[in-house]
């Protein structure tokens, strides 16, 4: 057996090891990806993935770890994405989610992957459903994804997810409103966070009034609850309401609707992916010209449009 054989042998067994190497296989682009992707991806399809997104400051990573011990304590195999801002000096993750995470380092039930976002938009990091194929075919029972948390523009987290946890706190106000046409408007669950602060009870009837007035297309009426994490008061009712809204999707058929979801943001990252490692191969290999040209649009002697229109009719694919 080769070396990737023995490292998708060991990951379908949910060995540590052979999870975080071939994690790193796939979030560096390193030699291999291709064929372990290929692989895992016809070992998969069961994952019951869980999105937790919300603004900074929410207390995402505490929930995500009260939720790993109400799982673990269910019996359930945990496993989770959480995306930390990049590193200015490293270009990795800052890693504050594991550290916050740490009682549940020596689980064998449990596995924790921290992701740089990398520039990428959207809350997410560019491997992160990569990573979950990864996941899903080592048959954990559980994957809760957390995102990075910067705005409302962080939604990509609703093409990953079956359900989607929006987590805020008291005193946001009229951030709530500014939120609703972003992020605010992707969730299955609502749940207001440090509901002992003043005010929680002002920002439950906030959601509850958007929730009221939101489109109900699938019959799911997102409830609104309260927790406070620090405490890890309120996680079992958070677990009884992913279950409900799970039973809910299975029902209703929205599971195969989210498996086509995946499938299409796979095949589209998957694209952009071959068409920048292509572009980066192309760059790196005609550099001097490059800058050449770049030179000539700089002092107006051919413009923008015409020079990227040149250099992506010698774009080969084959090199992405």
């Amino acid at each position: 057996m080769s070396r990737l054989d023995d490292l998708i042998a060991d990951a379908a067994r949910r060995d540590p090891r052979a999870l975080g190497r071939l994690s790193r296989i796939i979030d560096d682009d390193l030699e291999g990806k291709e064929e372990a992707l290929r692989r895992l991806h016809s070992m998969g399809g069961d994952a019951r993935v869980v999105g937790i997104t919300g603004p900074p400051g929410a207390g995402k990573s505490t929930l995500v770890s009260n939720l790993i011990r109400e799982g673990r304590a269910g019996g359930l195999s945990v496993a989770v994405l959480a995306v930390d801002p990049t590193s200015p000096f490293s270009g990795g993750a800052v890693l504050g989610d594991r550290v916050r995470m740490q009682e549940h380092a020596t689980d064998p039930g449990v596995f924790i992957r921290s992701l740089a976002t990398r520039g990428h938009m959207g809350g997410l990091s560019r491997s992160a459903q990569q990573l979950l194929t990864l996941l899903d075919a080592a048959g954990f029972d559980l994957i809760l994804l957390e995102t990075v948390g910067v705005g409302q523009e962080e939604v990509q987290v609703k093409d990953l997810a079956q359900t989607v946890i929006f987590v805020t706190v008291p005193g946001l106000g009229d951030g709530i409103q500014a939120m609703k046409a972003g992020v605010l408007e992707i969730a299955h669950i609502y749940l207001v966070n440090k509901a002992d602060l003043p005010m929680a009870e002002t920002a439950v009837k906030d959601l509850q009034t958007l929730v009221s007035f939101s489109p109900n297309e699938d019959g799911w009426k997102p409830p609104v609850l309260t927790s406070v994490a620090t405490r890890g008061e309120g996680t079992g009712r958070i677990m009884e309401e992913m279950d409900r809204h799970f039973s809910h999707l299975k029902a209703s058929g929205g599971i195969a609707e989210w498996r086509r979801s995946l499938a299409l943001n796979s095949v589209t990252e998957a694209i952009r992916g071959v068409v920048d490692g292509s572009l980066q191969h192309l760059m790196t290999a005609g550099r001097k010209e490059f800058s050449e040209d770049i030179d000539r649009v700089g002092r107006r002697e051919e413009d923008p449009l015409s020079v990227a229109r040149r250099w992506l009719e010698r774009l080969d694919l084959s090199r992405g």
